[in-house]
């Protein structure tokens, strides 16, 4: 007869192995790039390859001590939208992505929400609007592609490094997107309702 508190303690082992499993996921995978991908300096005095857990943490928007207890493996609770974020800036691929949410467990927020290929059919409308700026966003407002004319007009837009390319997401975290619309609270609340609506 199998006790309550076996099974329990099998339960607990097994929660503690994909912590463990999901810290050394995390680590390897934040090795992989470095500042430079974001357009941060290196910085000096780096003992081992790639980011830094602060620099992760500053990236994604998350807190450094939650992002350090994520990856010792403590028993934290990651909401989906926020493990979204690190996936977005450790630039994880859709299976990464969904390793990731297992070792989390936790359910993705939508696994579409990775950029889909653009038929090229699709990419010479895009570019034959030229002078005239033009991008193609999805329906949770993620930039597929953009033209030359877009990039330029949007080039020192940002204040921070735009990881996510979601147009809603720099709306919310850009610091200077209030002064960029003349109607910024009603502007986000319209792009949050067509979000959720969708």
């Amino acid at each position: 007869m199998v006790t309550y508190e076996a099974m329990d303690g099998t339960s607990r082992r097994a929660g503690e192995q994909r912590r463990t499993e999901l810290g050394k996921f995390l680590k390897a995978r934040r090795a992989r790039l470095s500042p430079g991908d974001f357009g941060m300096p290196r910085g000096s005095r780096r003992r081992t390859p790639g980011l830094r857990r602060e620099e992760v943490a500053l990236l994604a928007g998350v807190g450094v001590t939650w992002y350090t207890w994520l990856e010792q493996g403590r028993q934290i609770n990651a909401s989906t939208q926020v493990l979204d974020a690190v996936a977005g800036t450790l630039r994880l691929d859709r299976v990464e992505r969904e390793h990731l949410y297992r070792l989390a467990e936790a359910t993705p927020v939508r696994t579409e929400c990775v950029l889909a290929a653009v038929p090229d059919t699709i990419r010479e409308i895009v570019h034959s609007l030229e002078p005239l700026p033009a991008s193609l966003v999805s329906s949770r407002f993620d930039i597929l592609m953009s033209n030359n004319a877009y990039k330029e007009l949007f080039r020192d837009w940002h204040s921070m490094p735009c990881i996510h390319k979601n147009t809603l997401w720099c709306c919310i975290t850009e610091p200077s997107a209030r002064d960029k619309f003349p109607e910024y609270a009603q502007q986000v609340r319209y792009l949050v309702a067509r979000l959720r609506s969708g």
